[in-house]
């Protein structure tokens, strides 16, 4: 397998300059368009003045964002896709996560937005549609959004599915998990519990997701269609409890985007790579290492290449295109 170095990193805000925290990236690749970077910021996680910050890629580095906000009251975790010849931005509004509402805009440039509409009107589920992963399309154009529901005593996986392209949605039934808990008794009995946030990908024998969860570990779950899963199981990948992501580039390699530690630091940041479909992988590259926080990845394929958006101490979003070498 090839080996792969951080060919091009940058912030994507700039330190203090629209907000005093952010978090939750997402970036996108769309031919003819760019590259589309996004997060929340505001004062701080859950604040009512928190707002969606989407910025696309310049030639000399990331332009002034343009700002969503639909109400005064907390947004949360944009997700970013370009399919469609379009980019699509869901993101969540509410006071609190059980509470959240999912709305969706659309752009051709990145810059100009349609006025974001409730992506399943009248919902209250805890939020609808991709969480904080892109969603996965299939080659007969259904499209699964990776979907979680956290509430004060369980947090659960589901997916969205969308057989019209985004127009309607159906949840699948809640992930069955084989309970494999490496960090110790405690942990099967504390407040909140379970795996959320599936990250998506495909190969040669079906439909994949790895969830971060909250006993140290990955775990996994297949698929042969995306809509019937298995009861997801442990890897042997450390997890702290903080968001993943994954990709496939053009040429099978899959990667995976983390803090592999199951202790609660978000450090340090690794890309890891493997050729088999995701059963085996290597060492990876490190991203970063130093005092933290650096976390909430996404990443995602731009032909060989994978773009990278991550948190940077909650003070800005880093960008890095990593390449073979």
């Amino acid at each position: 397998m090839k080996k792969f170095a951080v060919a091009e990193k940058m912030f994507v805000f700039g330190e203090d300059k629209y907000f005093k925290s952010c978090h939750a990236s997402t970036v996108a690749y769309l031919p003819g368009a760019g590259i589309c970077a996004a997060a929340f910021g505001g004062t701080a996680e859950g604040r009512d003045d928190v707002g969606i910050f989407v910025s696309m890629k310049g030639d000399k580095g990331f332009l002034p964002p343009t700002k969503i906000k639909i109400s005064e009251e907390a947004h949360w975790n944009p997700v970013l896709s370009a399919l469609g010849g379009k980019f699509t931005l869901w993101f969540k509004a509410g006071k609190t996560i059980p509470g959240w509402v999912t709305y969706v805009a659309e752009s051709s440039d990145g810059v100009n937005w349609t006025e974001p509409q409730p992506l399943v009107p009248g919902d209250i589920s805890g939020g609808r549609g991709p969480v904080k992963n892109p969603p996965l399309p299939l080659p007969d154009g259904t499209l699964i959004g990776p979907r979680s529901v956290e509430t004060h005593t369980a947090w659960t996986t589901e997916f969205d599915i969308s057989f019209d392209g985004g127009k309607s949605w159906h949840i699948t039934k809640p992930l069955d998990y084989k309970y494999d808990n490496i960090l110790g008794e405690a942990f099967k009995t504390q407040k909140r519990n379970g795996i959320i946030q599936p990250a998506l990908w495909r190969e040669s024998r079906g439909v994949h997701a790895f969830m971060r969860s909250t006993w140290g570990a990955v775990y996994r779950s297949d698929s042969e269609n995306g809509i019937d899963w298995s009861p997801a199981y442990r890897t042997e990948i450390p997890n702290n409890n903080s968001g993943i992501c994954c990709a496939v580039n053009s040429e099978n390699i899959l990667a995976l985007c983390l803090n592999p530690v199951s202790t609660s630091e978000r450090t340090p940041l690794k890309l890891l790579f493997s050729s088999d479909g995701g059963d085996n992988f290597d060492d990876g590259i490190t991203l970063e290492d130093g005092e933290g926080e650096y976390s909430y990845p996404t990443v995602v394929a731009d032909g060989s290449d994978f773009l990278v958006t991550y948190t940077y101490k909650r003070r800005d979003i880093v960008f890095c295109r990593v390449s073979a070498v």
